[in-house]
């Protein structure tokens, strides 16, 4: 049975059989304003949840609004809290919603983060969620202008069905479709999964929501999730149609730490084995070094820690380390990524989140440097990538960015956040695999961020600034790009 045959009939066991379910499932990747809501009031201490592994699940979420100690929030946090809760109740309502979104460039981003909401010159995205008691759907239509060597393209990137396994009360949440995720802490660059490539299309599985074990020998963890995902890479690739698996595991052991352990495989695909065989060896690492290699994979682990100072400000310290081979069973030959966030509550409701981070994509950069290693493969040479971008650093490899950003978020809704960053690109000059840049390039990158409401919408737009022209392989980037974007939600 092919991927594609297999996908539709899962989808379609879905829609006849699904149990008792749940309303829309989740906050996306790339809203930056829940995004920085949660972060301000997980680190202050007002919740608890987990905010490494998006989607976040809304029923965490709900959870841990249950559990608030309303009397003792600021201002700028109850804010948060409310309009988390505005959202909550408008996206996970029974019925139809309806959302329509134009998006207009005068180029193509270079980079992608946590918030970016332009692929194309020219993008329009018509979206039909439905919920009810037994199904959650959500059919997207892209429309793309100039996408690549076609003038006008369409996708269904962003759709998804999903449902509960066992019921309202079920634990698990299975699904199919084409869904951004984001591994990690940062609001960058995950150096394992991000949106900087187009979302793969995938059968899914995940916690609805923070489980416990049970067990003496297990319970010390606290509250759990776990999010794995099987997918097919494309058709015009090296290997064709390449199957690509991710696991997460993470956990919060106590009040404000969470830690991750990720792991991606690329396997199987034209020409190649595709049985549970081969599977298994990948998920073993059996062969990872051999010439008769059953995959690619990588591997590492992530960690926050959030905390308060005092009633204005809380902190978060994260880092990441994902390793692109394998020795011992260990990860080998990694790639870093830390950083800082402070949030500032202001006594008018507004808040201010300051973040200093550091991404180097060099595996090994501070001990024996191993060049063209990070998201390349001696068989899979199209490497750890999907249609072209990396599925983890938007930096690609071979790279070492320092950056220093800063969010100013208003009560009236509004948010501005600016960053300035220091970029190495693909140090040592060898176009072998970088997508970003085919030769080494040190320049300086600043970018302007708005979002507001505006004629009963959503609207935001960005400035990027490059000082240096970058020898991309990506087409229609420039030094200056400009982009808008509006929503309208009915």
């Amino acid at each position: 049975m092919s991927f594609k045959l297999f996908s539709l009939s899962l989808a379609i066991l879905l829609v006849l059989s699904a149990p008792k379910l749940f309303a829309a499932p989740w906050i996306d990747v790339g809203d930056l304003r829940l995004k920085n809501d949660l972060q301000l009031l997980n680190d202050s201490g007002a919740i608890d949840i987990s905010l490494t592994t998006w989607p976040v699940m809304w029923a965490d979420v709900k959870h841990a609004m249950k559990n608030l100690d309303r009397s003792t929030l600021s201002a700028a946090e109850r804010i948060a809290v409310r309009e988390l809760e505005f959202e909550m109740r408008k996206q996970s309502g029974h019925g139809a919603k309806r959302s329509i979104e134009f998006v207009a460039g005068n180029a193509r981003p270079l980079l992608r983060n946590f918030g970016a909401f332009q692929r194309e010159k020219g993008e329009v995205h018509k979206t039909l969620d439905w919920d009810n008691e037994d199904l959650s759907v959500r059919i997207q239509a892209n429309l793309l202008n100039d996408p690549g060597d076609d003038l006008v393209s369409t996708n269904f990137y962003g759709s998804y069905i999903a449902g509960v396994l066992g019921g309202r009360e079920g634990a698990w949440v299975l699904g199919v479709g084409a869904v951004d995720q984001w591994w990690g802490a940062s609001s960058q660059s995950s150096l394992i999964l991000g949106n900087n490539a187009e979302p793969v299309p995938s059968i899914f599985l995940r916690t609805k929501q923070g489980q416990l074990f049970e067990t003496p020998f297990l319970s010390w963890m606290g509250e759990w999730h776990f999010v794995s995902y099987l997918g097919q890479l494309e058709r015009s690739r090296v290997v064709p149609r390449a199957k690509l698996t991710g696991m997460r595991f993470s956990f919060r052991p106590v009040e404000g730490l969470e830690i991750g352990l990720s792991r991606g495989m690329q396997w199987g695909g034209r020409g190649r084995d595709n049985d549970l065989s081969t599977f298994w060896k990948s998920l073993t690492s059996k062969g990872e070094n051999t010439s008769s290699q059953a995959g690619n994979q990588l591997a590492g682990y992530d960690v926050r820690y959030g905390f308060s100072l005092n009633s204005s400000y809380a902190m978060a310290l994260h880092a990441q380390s994902i390793g692109e081979d394998e020795a011992g069973y260990l990860p080998a030959r990694r790639t870093m990524q830390g950083g800082v966030i402070l949030s500032q509550a202001l006594n008018d409701g507004d808040f201010i989140q300051y973040d200093v981070e550091y991404t180097n994509t060099t595996a090994d950069p501070f001990a024996t440097v191993f060049f063209n290693t990070t998201y390349e493969h001696s068989l899979y040479r199209s490497g750890y990538r999907y249609r072209g971008r990396a599925l983890g650093a938007s930096y690609d490899n071979d790279s070492e960015i320092v950056s220093l950003g800063l969010s100013y978020q208003r009560t009236d809704g509004s948010l501005w956040r600016g960053r300035i960053s220091s970029m190495k690109l693909n140090e040592d000059g060898v176009a072998r695999g970088n997508s970003v840049s085919r030769s080494a390039n040190s320049l300086y990158m600043a970018e302007l961020y708005h979002q507001c409401f505006i004629f009963d919408g959503r609207a935001k737009a960005g400035l990027v600034y490059l000082s240096e022209d970058v020898d991309t392989a990506f087409s229609d980037v420039k030094s200056l790009t400009a982009s808008l974007s509006w929503e309208y939600r009915y």
